[in-house]
């Protein structure tokens, strides 16, 4: 009898256990909200390259990038040609010194991309627009897949993070090729200067004002 009692109080306390952890363990939804909760504002030194379907790869960019929540970044490309995007909150800027030429958007954040709700860490408008799976959980790195829940110009996006910073972004196209952002020198809540998300055409820039912006 008292053999009998040992082990249905082992088998309570083993079905306990179990619940228990399936309880803690966060969905890859609530991991990604918890990794991108966790500042207000980021910066990093960039490198984006696209590699073809058949592994070719394309040259590099390379530049800095700043984000200010909710809906405030810069992108700043140096090299090989210089382009800035700059987003104010209400309008985008995407300036060509080298074409002075420079368009403005007006942002409309339903209208975002993958990307532009990644950097926003906006996790709420992302699970609206795709399914979020988990590739790689361990303590130090972790890898989340963006599936579209409708079809468009994009198959998936890959985030990644190690030590909780991302540190790199791929986004794979309907005809396989692929957009990889390496991110390095990454700062989380760094202190940025206001004016860095504001944009003043230069004197004899071109100004195109989107059909949308009206």
């Amino acid at each position: 009898m008292i053999k009998k009692i040992g082990w249905f109080r082992l088998l309570v306390s083993s079905c306990l256990l179990v619940t228990s952890v399936q309880l803690s363990a966060a969905s890859p939804v609530q991991q990604l909200e918890k990794l991108m909760a966790g500042f207000s504002s980021y910066s990093a030194q960039f490198e984006q390259y696209t590699t073809d379907e058949s592994g070719r790869k394309g040259e590099v960019s390379k530049g800095s990038m700043q984000v200010q929540r909710p809906n405030k970044f810069r992108w700043s490309t140096v090299s090989p040609f210089p382009q800035l995007i700059v987003s104010d909150g209400d309008y985008i800027w995407v300036y060509d010194p080298d074409l002075e030429q420079a368009t403005r958007k007006k942002l409309l954040p339903g209208e975002a991309n993958g990307a532009a709700l990644i950097l926003n860490g906006d996790v709420e408008a992302l699970t609206k627009k795709f399914t979020i799976s988990q590739l790689v959980d361990q303590k130090r790195e972790k890898l989340f897949e963006l599936v579209p829940r409708q079809e468009g110009s994009f198959e998936k996006i890959q985030l990644f993070f190690a030590d909780d910073m991302m540190q790199e972004l791929k986004l794979v196209d309907v005809f396989g090729s692929q957009t990889t952002i390496l991110l390095t020198d990454t700062k989380l809540n760094p202190k940025i200067a206001a004016n860095i998300f504001e944009f003043t055409a230069p004197k004899g820039t071109d100004i195109m004002i989107d059909g949308a912006d009206n």
